[in-house]
């Protein structure tokens, strides 16, 4: 199987027209989506509800998902084991956020925009490639873990909730088998003789192996227990669960308890990977309503929680980018004196392509 790296001269980053356009287009959507909302039988109360919120608690929401922004860039800068300076690391991380904002795809949008920043930066490209599958997984990881413990938790009676199995054991469950599927998948060895030859066959083998040496580079990083990998992944997403939970209160409900919380959080952001505006905030009101909160009290608070976990990040990523095309013109003032470490790192296969070119 021959590797190719990153096409990433074959990439443009979208310019600032380019953004602005996107933002306006999803600015609108989300406008007339919200005014017809609140037209619908029993969510008139949700514009009062928003208008009366409280300053101290949308403070305190706006605090703390500037600290999971924060927290996203130390394990930014710590999966790509420091081969960028500092500054660089920061404002890359903050315009993969904007770009998961702007390209909604579950995250992935974003990475590969980062991936291709690194390269210009000077970063190996199958270590960009390599690392940008980890910071996906390793990211993702904490939330499937908060699924396993708040799915068994409130099942078994430790976390409080009152739920049945059917939306907390068998999401615990599912999210188990999940984790252990994917830390597998490095072990498991299939041969690229068996795959038939074709053009579909050559890109599943590809994506395959892509796949592993991500995990592969994942077990890695958290095997030598990387601070900033591992506290930086957890307080992206517990500060990010924290903003919603203020958010909750802010328009006068105390919110979920911890488990169904964290589980309303995490499988409401799986609305995410459908790429259209508006599917986030359909997934996450969705699953709170699904778990005992009232449709416009549930409505209100994700409205607000949005308006901050959008609006941080492109405000930031638009910053970030901007310092970003500045510190490229002169890239030896993006990469940092020497990597921390030296970790093993395979090519990446053809598929990386496909993922920059989709971004």
């Amino acid at each position: 199987m021959t590797a190719h790296a990153l096409p990433t001269e074959s990439v443009e980053l979208p310019s600032t027209r380019q953004i602005v356009r996107k933002l306006a287009a999803v600015a609108v959507v989300l406008v007339i989506g919200g005014v017809l909302a609140t037209q619908l039988p029993g969510l008139e109360e949700i514009p009062h509800q928003l208008a009366g919120a409280n300053g101290g608690w949308i403070a305190a929401a706006l605090i703390l998902q500037l600290a999971s922004t924060a927290c996203f860039a130390l394990a930014f800068h710590g999966v790509y084991d420091r081969r960028t300076s500092r500054r660089a690391s920061t404002s890359m991380s903050m315009a993969v956020q904007g770009m998961n904002v702007v390209l909604p795809s579950g995250g992935a949008g974003g990475l590969a925009v980062g991936a291709v920043l690194l390269d210009r930066a000077g970063v190996p490209r199958s270590f960009a490639a390599s690392r940008t599958v980890a910071l996906f997984l390793i990211t993702s990881l904490v939330s499937f873990v908060a699924v396993v413990i708040a799915g068994f938790g409130v099942a078994a009676g430790v976390l409080s909730g009152d739920a049945t199995l059917a939306v907390t054991l068998l999401p615990g469950i599912a999210a188990l088998l999940l984790i252990v599927a994917v830390f597998a998948l490095p072990r498991s060895r299939g041969s690229a003789e068996r795959v038939p030859a074709g053009r579909l066959s050559t890109a599943l083998a590809n994506t395959r192996e892509y796949l592993r040496e991500g995990v592969g580079a994942s077990a890695e990083l958290l095997r030598s227990g990387d601070r900033l990998v591992i506290a930086g992944a957890i307080g992206y997403f517990a500060f990010d669960v924290a903003s919603l939970a203020a958010a909750f209160h802010a328009v006068g409900s105390a919110g979920l308890p911890i488990g169904l919380l964290l589980l309303a959080y995490t499988l409401g952001h799986g609305g995410a990977i459908v790429p259209i505006p508006g599917s986030a905030e359909g997934g996450l009101i969705g699953m709170f309503v699904l778990y005992g909160m009232s449709v416009p009290t549930a409505t209100a608070a994700v409205l607000a929680y949005r308006a901050l976990h959008a609006g941080v990040p492109v405000l930031l990523g638009a910053i970030g980018l901007a310092d970003v095309r500045r510190l490229l013109r002169d890239p030896a003032r993006a990469v940092a004196a020497k990597p921390r470490m030296k970790l093993r790192s395979a090519p990446a296969p053809q598929f990386a392509q496909g993922a920059a070119v989709a971004a």
